[in-house]
């Protein structure tokens, strides 16, 4: 099985045009993984792995899928 890659939130951020603290938000909201390499409780030094940010990228369409559809049926 081949090993999982992750990436910071600032490297997600410049890979799909996002803002740091929009990534930071859904993470403590939970919708998006991530792991914490800090050992500053204070401070968080998340990780998310590749799977992860795709997954996350497929649940946003998905979200924006819905609200398209939600004005079109207004």
């Amino acid at each position: 099985m081949p090993e999982k890659r992750y990436m910071s939130v600032t490297s997600m951020a410049q890979m799909y045009d996002l803002s740091p603290n929009f990534i930071r938000g859904h993470i403590n909201a939970g919708n998006l993984t991530a792991v914490n390499i800090s050992t500053n409780a204070v401070k968080p030094a998340w990780r998310i792995s590749i799977e992860d940010a795709d997954d996350f990228m497929h649940f946003l369409a998905q979200q924006a899928e819905m609200q398209e559809r939600k004005l079109l049926t207004a």
